[in-house]
Formats: C-alpha cells, structure tokens, sequence
C-alpha cells in the first residue's frame, strides 16, 4: 500500500510541477519534470502489486483488513496494491514448557513438556481470521499447560517417576482433543 501511495504522489508532483513549468513557459522542465513523474509514478505502483511469500509460508490475503478467500503458495505472487499479505508460517516448530503441576498425593512436582506443532496449509487464512498471528500464545500454550496439569493429577508422584512414556502419551491424546 505504501509504494501505491507513493507512485500517486509521485504522479500528482510531477504533473504539479510540470503545469507550472508550462505556465512559466519553460517547456522543457515541465515536459521533463511531467516524464519522470509518471515513470516514477508507475515503477512504484508496478512494485506494490508484487507480493513475496518465503518458502515455508503461507500468504494470507487482506483487503482492508477483512480476509479474502484465498491464500497465496511461497514465491512471487501479484495482488492488487491496496492489499496487503501476511505470511503464517506453516514449517514445524518447537515449544518447551516448563511447568509446576500437583500429581494426585498431592506433591508438587516440574516438569518441562515439550510440543513439535505446526498449521495446515489449508486453515492458515483461518487461523488468521480467529487468531491471529500470535496463535501459540493465544492457543497452543494454555492448552498445553492445561492438558499437562490435568493429566498429571491423575498420577502418584511415584507413579509419574516410572510411567513417563504413558504420561507423554496420555498429555498428547488429551492435547491432541483440545487443539
């Protein structure tokens, strides 16, 4: 939207500037000046209607902020210059938490869980209507806070000593439900 905005400015300066030229009778400034004006003018709004996605990425498209109906795969892609894409990143990515849970005698105890997560493709523009951007903030942690809490209160702390492949299985089945 910036360089549309630009290449508008640049169009009026020039045809601001060339006018006046003509009125002082010197054609060749004006005529000059009128040129540059527009080539600048149309570069920068070629320019805004370029869109790049980086590999791994999904472009989520807005106009005026309100979400379109389609996204945009990595690379280079056109959109109209009043547009603007926002790239949700669609690579797997890792999150450690650390966290103090109580087990069902009641004993406190830490535990660090971490969650391997990633976002489809396909609900990406999704997502970004109902969550935004800060997705693991808003969504992913509390839940995983939450399903670790749950699940350890259901273990002896002995018991979570020697079942932590149960444990790991049981937090991601529970995750697994809420996300």
């Amino acid at each position: 939207m910036f360089l549309f905005i630009l290449g508008i400015l640049a169009i009026i300066v020039g045809l601001a500037i060339a006018i006046y030229a003509f009125v002082d009778h010197n054609q060749t400034v004006g005529s000059v000046t009128l040129v540059v004006g527009i080539v600048l003018g149309v570069i920068f709004i070629v320019l805004s209607c370029f869109a790049s996605v980086p590999t791994g990425h999904t472009g989520v498209v807005t106009t005026f902020g309100r979400v379109e109906n389609h996204t945009l795969e990595a690379g280079i892609a056109t959109k109209a210059p009043w547009q603007k894409v926002v790239t949700m990143d669609n690579r797997i990515q890792k999150a450690t938490v650390s966290l103090s849970c109580f087990s069902s005698d009641i004993q406190e105890v830490s535990i660090t869980y971490t969650v391997n997560y990633q976002i489809d493709k396909a609900n990406a523009m999704t997502i970004y209507k109902t969550i935004g951007t800060n997705y693991y903030d808003n969504v992913i942690a509390p839940n995983v806070a939450e399903s670790v809490k749950v699940v350890t209160a259901r273990y002896t702390a002995e018991d979570l000593v020697g079942s932590r492949d149960a444990l790991a299985v049981a937090i991601e089945e529970v995750l697994s439900e809420k996300l």
